[in-house]
């Protein structure tokens, strides 16, 4: 299952400090009031207009895993005080359009593997008799639409949550730290 949360934390920035260079963009260790907020992904131009002292509204689409060292952070956006807000409205068509593309993949596999999985099973049961060739596609169509449909799910979610930053949920900044492992902070 996908669990991220997408949140708005707000408080002033004490320090931004790359951990790591990612092919486009860096992942950073970004101290909010005081709360470390580790394994944050984030675009150049952001991490060059952040600065400390700033008070800002971070958005923020983070994992939420019960194993707190799996949990990493992408910044969608930011807000500065007086300031219209700014974001990477690239990620809002980027990943679901490699969702879709992987929808497309995985229905090709699963009906491709499905249909001799299917005839088998059928088969097997002894209820391969009755069926004819077009049943087994009926039901390996089916399978296929399942697999498809999970990856379309996520796309569709990815855009609709994307959609109103605003309302995404404010959270404080030491709620957030604590989703992270104490190792990375």
């Amino acid at each position: 299952m996908i669990k991220f949360d997408c949140t708005k934390v707000s408080g002033k920035i004490d320090s931004v400090k790359v951990t790591s260079r990612m092919t486009k963009g860096y992942k950073t260790l970004i101290t909010l009031n005081g709360s470390k907020l580790p394994n944050i992904q984030m675009e150049p131009e952001f991490f060059e207009e952040l600065n400390p002292g700033e008070e800002v509204t971070l958005y923020t689409i983070c994992k939420n895993s019960n194993k707190k060292e799996k949990n990493m952070g992408v910044l969608y956006g930011y807000k500065k005080e007086g300031e219209n807000s700014k974001f990477a409205t690239k990620y809002r068509w980027t990943v679901p359009s490699m969702m879709i593309f992987f929808a497309a993949l995985a229905f090709c596999l699963v009906f491709i593997v499905g249909w001799p999985v299917s005839a088998a099973l059928l088969a097997l049961t002894g209820m391969g008799n009755h069926t004819g060739m077009s049943q087994i596609t009926h039901y390996a169509f089916v399978e296929a639409c399942l697999a498809a449909g999970f990856y379309l799910w996520a796309a569709w979610k990815m855009l609709s949550v994307t959609a109103d930053p605003e309302g995404w949920q404010m959270i404080d900044p030491q709620t957030l730290s604590s989703r992270f492992s104490k190792l990375d902070k």
